[in-house]
């Protein structure tokens, strides 16, 4: 095979539209380096997230079908170059990121920063949203880690910006902790590479499978779950995660909250129910006992806290263990369950959080001990409760709808471990709805404890939590549709062949061999009447 031959195009569905929303997101970032007013950069700070929201949805139209869109950089076709993929997964977190970014950054643009937007507030945040959806897009497990810095090296600058004692604490924390799971992943890309020859997934999952159950391949993927693991924070590798969130901004919490520990889940569906597919028995019983920890961690957790968004970073330690616990239960169902619970939570997070900001602005203060704000804010009121019914998992919203398909399928599948997970699911419901009506108490029912005037903020100001709350209110509307497309999601999950052959095509990978040159004509031609004299007179 001629090396040249290498520059062919990719034999996959060829479409150059799936870095459309990575390239939307770095232009704004870049953009948004240059000196311009506030007002000039809050606008196009919006009208690039609204782009990369639209460039997203497209994918999810186009990949609606079953397509599998490829994208090869610079000509070098899979699995030799660099390739971004989008299937219906990929594409459908990638439309959350953009739908959780939008209502990030119209709170930070209707609720101006002056002191963090001095020092690029805007640009970390569309930096933050490149890295995100190169994590979704990505067809390599190594660009994958390079999507993760990109993510990570973003969110430390968000993280630390304002330079509060509280902000650096948790900071470093957060720094220290995220630095040794990336240093874990890029040593165990290196140790994939050296085994299987290849970082691609779609490649790997072909040879994965062409291996079968190996102890080396294995002891790797373990290691790919305990890195993705500490990203998701799963317990007890989620430490760092109930005081960080509420150090930084309400937007920034709030994409951070919404997104951040999804990247982790997605990045745990992905290797487990397409590339590492030859003994799933091991890591989903390790899904299901961190899962079903981590439910009860977090539920319990919130009992603890008296700040508003504290309570609500436990609240998203939990859903993490919901999310693992549907992948962990390995059926299609449990992974429909689980996509659907993940698009909830994910739109839930992003209101509870922008709620919480505006209560603590109103307010001013971030403790919930406040009282008395149901006469002066009935409307903050309802859609808090409908918020935290949702996140209990009660009938009639979305998050009843996911737990309970989780809760089916778990007891569908059988086993003392989803036994016990069905047991902390419900548990930990019952846990989260007395936490959840507890804040509702303290701070909406009751005699006011302050006589601080309260005055109430722009409506405009408020818009984009209520605007965040009506997308939970359409998720739970469109369950049917949503639940529809989840369960094409998990099929697609559970036959990786669908997405080898959208990547690779139907050509076998061939890895041509080194070309060797003579050093001369006349040295090759000597070798050669050598060779015919030595077939001739042995």
């Amino acid at each position: 095979m001629n090396p040249a031959d290498l520059a062919l195009a990719l034999p996959g569905t060829e479409n150059p539209w799936v870095a459309a929303p990575i390239l939307t997101a770095l232009g704004t970032a870049l953009l948004l380096l240059i000196p311009m007013r506030r007002s000039l950069r809050a606008v196009l700070s919006v009208l690039g997230t609204l782009a990369m929201l639209a460039a997203s949805a497209s994918l999810v139209s186009v990949t609606s079908g079953g397509a599998v869109l490829s994208s090869s950089m610079g000509a070098w076709p899979a699995p030799f170059g660099i390739v971004l993929v989008a299937d219906r997964l990929g594409a459908w977190m990638s439309l959350m990121t953009g739908l959780s970014a939008l209502m990030s950054m119209l709170y930070a643009a209707f609720n101006p920063d002056r002191v963090r937007e001095k020092y690029g507030l805007f640009s970390l945040f569309h930096f933050l949203f490149a890295g995100v959806q190169i994590s979704f897009l990505t067809g390599d497990l190594f660009n994958l880690f390079v999507a993760f810095e990109v993510m990570l090296v973003a969110s430390y600058g968000l993280t630390v910006l304002g330079s509060t004692r509280e902000q650096l604490r948790e900071g470093f924390r957060y720094i220290v902790m995220n630095l040794s799971a990336s240093a874990l992943l890029v040593a165990t890309c290196g140790l994939i590479y050296g085994q299987l020859g290849t970082l691609n997934m779609a490649h790997l999952a072909q040879r994965s499978a062409e291996l079968g159950p190996t102890p080396a391949v294995t002891a790797l993927s373990v290691l790919l779950l305990v890195v993705f693991a500490a990203k998701s924070a799963l317990f007890p590798l989620g430490f760092w995660l109930p005081g960080t969130y509420p150090a930084v901004p309400p937007a920034v919490g709030a994409f951070f909250a919404a997104i951040l520990t999804k990247v982790g889940v997605y990045a745990l569906a992905r290797t487990f129910s397409t590339i590492f597919v030859a003994e799933p028995e091991i890591a989903q019983n390790i899904l299901l006992g961190l899962g079903t920890v981590t439910m009860l961690y977090g539920a319990l957790g919130i009992l603890s806290q008296r700040e508003w968004r504290r309570v609500l970073a436990f609240s998203v330690v939990s859903s993490v263990g919901y999310l693992a616990f549907g992948l962990g239960i390995g059926t299609p169902e449990g992974l429909s369950a689980a996509m659907y619970y993940m698009a909830i939570s994910i739109l839930v997070t992003t209101a509870m959080f922008l709620l919480a900001g505006v209560a603590e602005r109103d307010t001013g203060t971030s403790y919930v001990a406040v009282r008395g704000m149901l006469e002066h804010r009935p409307l903050m009121a309802a859609i808090f409760l409908f918020g935290a019914l949702t996140i209990a998992g009660l009938p009639p919203t979305g998050g009843f709808i996911a737990k309970f398909a989780l809760v089916q399928a778990a007891l569908a599948r059988g086993g003392s471990l989803a036994y016990l997970g069905v047991f902390s699911a419900l548990a930990s419901s019952l846990v989260i709805l007395y936490a959840m009506l507890n804040v509702w108490r303290t701070f909406f029912w009751g005699k006011q404890r302050s006589d601080r005037p309260l005055t109430p903020p722009p409506l405009y100001q408020a818009a984009p939590m209520y605007l965040a709350m009506l997308s939970v209110g359409g998720a739970t509307l469109l369950a049917g549709p949503m639940n529809r497309l989840t369960s094409e999601m998990a099929r697609e999950l559970h036959t990786p062949q669908h997405y080898i052959q959208g990547v690779l095509g139907d050509r076998p990978v061939v890895i041509p061999p080194a070309p060797v040159k003579a050093q001369n004509d006349e040295e090759a031609a000597g070798h050669g009447s050598q060779s015919g004299q030595a077939e001739v007179h042995p």
